[in-house]
């Protein structure tokens, strides 16, 4: 498996895998989901309605141009860290860690940028290879660009748990819902290795215009050396 620098505190520790691919698997009785709210449920706790509640899934996500409010990411480690996400669909979102963390993760709709400014060091990969962009893209469509593994129906949330259909990707990711808005609450990265990585969103603003500039980070190196020549 890939990574950009080490991602020890960044917000998807699966940033740097390759996308979820297209399977089209039935919603047949699948091995549990491990989470330690889920695990006494099956995976999938209303298996006949689930192409609907996809699709209801697919609309909220669609529905959403953009948000920005806060994050909390709560690593394998044990470790917390916060900070403000700004996304913009398709392709663009904003990590920014606060002090002392000195990550920053932006997206500009093609190339995803993660930058540790007490290292002063920059390491990039294709958005198209990370987990992030098939809930980005301008069209989301989780039963075509995923398999499905999980659809857990509680009082107050959804549970969509996915997987990379071709096997070149270890671990799945969970998307959180909430039941009544559809709005998108957290995310949960599992890893091949039994560890799990949560980003829980608060404070969401959503659909109102963002400064593109956001979605632009420059490797101020590159810059000196461009004046250099």
């Amino acid at each position: 498996m890939k990574s950009i620098h080490t991602l020890s505190a960044a917000a998807l520790i699966a940033l740097a895998v390759p996308a979820f691919s297209t399977a089209q698997d039935a919603y047949a009785p699948q091995p549990r989901v491990q989470n330690a709210s889920t695990t006494n449920l099956p995976a999938f706790t209303h298996p006949q309605s689930v192409p609907q509640d996809l699709a209801r899934v697919d609309g909220g996500l669609n529905a959403t141009g953009s948000f920005q409010g806060r994050f909390t990411q709560y690593g394998a480690d044990g470790s917390v860290s916060t900070g403000t996400v700004h996304l913009q669909r398709p392709g663009r979102v904003r990590f920014e860690y606060d002090a002392p963390n000195p990550l920053l993760i932006v997206s500009d709709g093609v190339t995803l940028v993660q930058q540790d400014r007490a290292l002063e060091t920059f390491d990039r990969v294709p958005l198209s290879a990370t987990p992030l962009n098939y809930f980005l893209k301008e069209n989301v469509n989780l039963a075509r660009d995923t398999e499905v593994i999980g659809f857990q129906k509680l009082p107050n949330q959804w549970r969509v748990t996915s997987r990379d259909g071709s096997g070149e990707m270890a671990g799945a990711i969970t998307l959180v819902f909430d039941p009544q808005s559809l709005a998108l609450m957290e995310w949960v990265i599992a890893d091949e290795f039994g560890g799990t990585t949560t980003v829980r969103l608060s404070e969401l603003q959503y659909n109102q215009a963002l400064d593109p500039r956001l979605f632009i980070l420059r490797d101020q190196r590159e810059d000196r050396r461009d004046r250099r020549r």
